[in-house]
């Protein structure tokens, strides 16, 4: 039911979007510039069903991406939203790592002399975190509790070297293709209708972006999806040249082992929903690395 749902929310949006296209075009072609007005009787018959599509392409717009993070249905666990703060031995070697790694970064004073760990219940496994707690205070590292007592030292300092090897990756134009790809479309229709406004005149300009941007525009959020998958898969691939090919790949299966709800549920996206998924599931992060060995292999 909640596939079907997703389908039809976004089925609608795109019709809502066709019609908000199509009176844009006929708006366009009328010569109205958005006055209301200047808005005649031939204006109102491309003005009505642009406010309809409008609001037929919101409200299931933001039906289909609720839906969409609804779908599949999460795995059933009990997650109080709260915070633990912990003082053990684990804590204050993660801690301690995690001091030593932001040594050789800059960032605040607050975040490199952090002396306090959370687990938190509600928060996902890739994801580290700090909670600000006052002004020349030191902040609390968040950390997701499904990895609480299940990973040794070694693995904690792969992780936490991961996760800011991602914030300053190296290649940082191999990383970001993905997402200029994805861009340069939409890209180079805003220009022409920049040129299109100094060069011919205003008119020619609105007529063209009525046009050819929203499809552009709806090509761009079609592929924002896959480009940021591959881009987090680029993020994994330069980090693994960093730690060694085998040892994130080694933290990945074990954490995959871990059969944490959020790592399951995202392995259970099918058709759109795994289409128009930003973060790549855990099965892809290894098959990712597995394909970057073997490449490696054949070019030696």
């Amino acid at each position: 039911m909640a596939s079907l749902g997703l389908r039809f929310y976004t089925v609608a949006a795109l019709v809502g979007f066709g019609i908000v296209w199509s009176s844009g075009i006929y708006l366009a072609l009328i010569g109205f510039r958005g006055n209301p007005a200047d808005c005649s009787s031939s204006c109102l018959l491309g003005a009505v069903p642009e406010g309809l599509g409008w609001l037929l392409f919101l409200v299931s717009g933001y039906r289909a991406f609720a839906s969409f993070f609804a779908y599949p249905r999460r795995e059933k666990v009990k997650r109080a939203k709260s915070l633990e703060i912990s003082h053990g031995l684990e804590e204050e070697r993660i801690l301690e790592i995690t001091r030593e790694i932001l040594a050789h970064r800059r960032v605040a004073k607050r975040l490199r002399n952090v002396e306090t760990l959370a687990w938190s219940d509600t928060q996902r496994w890739d994801w580290l975190r700090f909670k600000w707690q006052g002004y020349r205070k030191p902040s609390i590292l968040l950390v997701s509790a499904g990895l609480r007592g299940r990973l040794e030292l070694e693995d904690w300092k792969t992780y936490l070297s991961w996760h800011y090897l991602q914030h300053k990756p190296r290649q940082t134009l191999y990383v970001a293709q993905p997402m200029l790809r994805a861009m340069l479309p939409l890209i180079l229709f805003i220009a022409a209708a920049a040129s299109l406004t100094v060069n011919i005149g205003q008119y020619a300009s609105i007529l063209f972006g009525s046009i050819f941007v929203p499809p552009a525009l709806l090509l761009f959020v079609y592929q924002f999806g896959p480009s940021m998958r591959k881009l987090f898969l680029r993020l994994d691939t330069v980090a693994a040249e960093s730690l060694g090919r085998m040892t994130l790949f080694s933290l990945f299966q074990k954490i995959d082992g871990l059969k944490l709800p959020e790592n399951e549920n995202a392995k259970k996206r099918v058709g759109w929903s795994a289409h128009l998924s930003p973060e790549p599931n855990m099965t892809e992060r290894m098959a990712n690395l597995q394909g970057a060995f073997q490449s490696r292999r054949r070019e030696r």
